[in-house]
């Protein structure tokens, strides 16, 4: 660095940091993390409090060291310092002072409260004119001044309390974020007398930190990196967001903020996940404490961010769940499909990218990604695709990678319990693979790769039945029972889904729906005669004494009009009820009639674990099929020769 003669260090009170004469006022740039300090924090910061209260009663005065900090100093017509490294620490002693204030005033001590208010809090120009010592982030900024004020009656401010314009919806969030860590800090002191009281304000008062104070914001951004990446523990997504504020010229940056606010939001908190995840596409397969240093050297600041915002956006969607959204992205962001002419097709995707989020699978996010990029890529630049008719063979494989995604996840994952690890290096390698592939010849043997892969890796069925046929609705995993029935009646009813969906992760319509228990957790007599009722109860206990009540094999699926009329009622009731209503009920599926064709007066423990081992065949040979002689993708050698320069 050109800089390093501008670093001025000092070993300060916190006392001196805030006088007036030294440095002023400081301010937390809008670039830096919300304020996010937590119970276990303050608790650590009030062990190391109390053991210098105790020192300070007995009359051994000392300091204690609470770390470094880093600012930079006032650009021309500015008055604060910024805050680089600390903010999370000083926003809470800041807190705590305002907490101590408090108690001063509730014991009637009122030149300590004055005291407390300009040694910490607050300067007052030659007008009187008050104003915040310290400013926090964007987010908390207008709030710390309001309760910073001496006059202060503990009343948070609401939206009409503010001098700018914030949705009320954001002024309670930011109140309770304040609220919990003020009443942290009031917890502590308000157990003290005023003699007790005095002697913590001397304690905070003797706070010792390392002040590193720079000029340039080229070397602040540098010496937040290396403090915080070098031995010392901080999110990657911290130092990142830094790398690029230290890339962009001042004039950019509350651009920068905000599109990495968005980035944010769109992780889910999960932001680290997501991050790596976008490595993987880019890169390859990495862990968590190499991501940052692999991040910034992947490619230049605004390219990196723009290709992390892509990123975000499709981790968002999938995460929502959204059909409209997803569509959207298709067909807009993408520009795969024309809107009226993919119904189906849409259909196809959303349920397996909605069975994807249901399974937890975001291992998958990546190939995805990496898919539908450059499958769109192509289809814009590929001259080999300017062909129709291999233009639209290649087509077939966006809903093929869906369904291998998720009938490989349900059966493995969802299913079979397997451990992500296991799959997420190969995963990152196909994701990087498919992404960078040249040509739509080269896509297509990286995508029989993974689909090679999928097949060798399938678990057996023999694994497969013994967890299937495990399945209890007592796990109250209600979306995963309708999603497999679901699978079953678009299989039954020749690949055509029912009208009426069975599930739908969007929530719009599987509302409908109920899980059915075909022995009934209850029993009535309902439309059974006495003797019919007795000879099934002894039946019913012997299924309930076997835990099987719940089991898959005594489950399905029924629209939420007919399981009214049908609850607690004995099978055989239940079943002349269906075949009587066969006809003519709209609420009807295809898969209902076969549930119930063999279901008689003696169902018993036995029918119900065969019945739980046929479905679990019926998935795992039909359904979610995975193998080169069944409906599970395998791009033939023909095939590529059609898409060979």
């Amino acid at each position: 660095m050109d800089d390093k003669s501008s670093i001025e260090p000092a070993f300060l009170q916190l006392s001196e940091l805030f006088d007036d004469g030294r440095y002023g006022k400081f301010l937390v740039p809008d670039y830096q993390r919300g304020f996010d300090w937590n119970q276990g924090h303050v608790d650590d910061l009030w062990e190391d409090i109390e053991y210098y209260l105790k020192k300070d009663l007995e009359g051994a005065r000392q300091d204690f060291f609470v770390g470094s900090i880093i600012l930079k100093t006032p650009d021309e017509n500015e008055q604060h310092f910024e805050v680089v490294d600390g903010q999370q620490r000083l926003t809470s002693l800041y807190l705590l002072s305002i907490a101590i204030r408090n108690r001063f005033k509730e014991l009637g001590c009122h030149d300590e409260v004055r005291d407390v208010d300009r040694d910490f809090l607050n300067f007052y120009d030659d007008n009187k004119k008050r104003s915040p010592k310290f400013l926090g982030t964007k987010k908390i900024r207008e709030f710390l001044k309001y309760i910073s004020d001496k006059d202060w009656n503990q009343i948070f401010p609401t939206k009409d309390d503010l001098d700018q314009k914030i949705h009320g919806s954001t002024v309670n969030s930011i109140n309770r974020v304040l609220k919990k860590s003020l009443k942290s800090h009031e917890d502590y002191v308000k157990k003290y007398d005023e003699q007790e009281i005095n002697s913590l304000y001397r304690v905070i008062k003797r706070i010792k930190l390392i002040v590193l104070v720079v000029k340039t914001y080229e070397r602040a951004f540098y010496l937040f990196e290396t403090t915080n990446a070098r031995g010392k523990e901080l999110e990657p997504g911290d130092l990142l967001k830094n790398h690029l504020f230290r890339k962009t010229p001042k004039s950019k940056r509350d651009d920068i903020y905000d599109r990495w606010d968005e980035v944010i939001k769109n992780s889910h908190s999960k932001l680290v996940i997501m991050l790596k995840h976008f490595y993987y596409v880019h890169g390859k397969h990495i862990q968590k404490k190499a991501l940052y240093k692999s991040l910034k050297n992947l490619m230049d600041a605004e390219a990196l961010l723009e290709a992390i915002e892509e990123y975000s956006t499709f981790h968002s969607i999938m995460h929502k769940g959204n059909r409209e959204i997803f569509i959207d992205y298709l067909c807009d962001d993408l520009q795969i499909f024309e809107r009226k002419q993919e119904t189906k097709k849409f259909d196809q995707l959303f349920l397996s990218a909605s069975a994807l989020r249901l399974f937890g699978s975001e291992l998958t996010y990546p190939i995805l990604f990496g898919f539908l990029n450059k499958f769109s890529d192509l289809l814009k630049n590929d001259p080999e695709l300017k062909d129709q008719k291999k233009r639209d063979s290649f087509k077939k494989q966006l809903v093929e990678i869906f369904k291998a995604l998720e009938n490989f996840q349900f059966i493995n994952y969802k299913i079979g319990g397997n451990k992500g690890n296991r799959i997420e290096i190969p995963y990152a390698r196909f994701a990087g693979q498919i992404f960078r592939s040249e040509n739509s010849f080269e896509f297509l043997c990286n995508l029989e790769k993974l689909y090679s892969f999928l097949r060798k890796e399938i678990n057996s069925y023999e694994g497969f039945k013994e967890n299937f046929i495990s399945l209890s609705y007592e796990d109250r995993d209600n979306d995963l029972f309708k999603y497999i029935f679901h699978k079953i009646e678009t299989f039954r009813n020749g690949g055509k889904e029912p009208s009426t969906k069975v599930f739908d992760i969007d929530r719009t319509k599987h509302k409908l729906f109920d899980i059915e228990h075909i022995a009934p957790r209850k029993l009535t007599v309902g439309q059974s005669s006495q003797e019919e009722f007795a000879e099934y109860n002894s039946t019913h206990e012997e299924i309930t004494e076997n835990r099987l009540i719940h089991n898959i094999g005594n489950l399905v699926i029924m629209h939420n009009t007919l399981n009214q009329d049908l609850s607690n009622k004995i099978p055989r009731v239940k079943k002349d009820f269906i075949l009587k209503n066969a006809s003519t009920s709209k609420y009807l599926l295809h898969s209902y009639l076969e549930d119930f064709t063999n279901i008689g007066g003696d169902w018993n423990s036995e029918m119900i674990l065969d019945r739980a081992e046929a479905i679990a065949n019926e998935c795992y040979s039909k359904i979610f099929a995975i193998g080169e002689s069944v409906n599970f993708p395998k791009i033939s050698d023909n095939y590529l020769d059609k898409f060979k320069k």
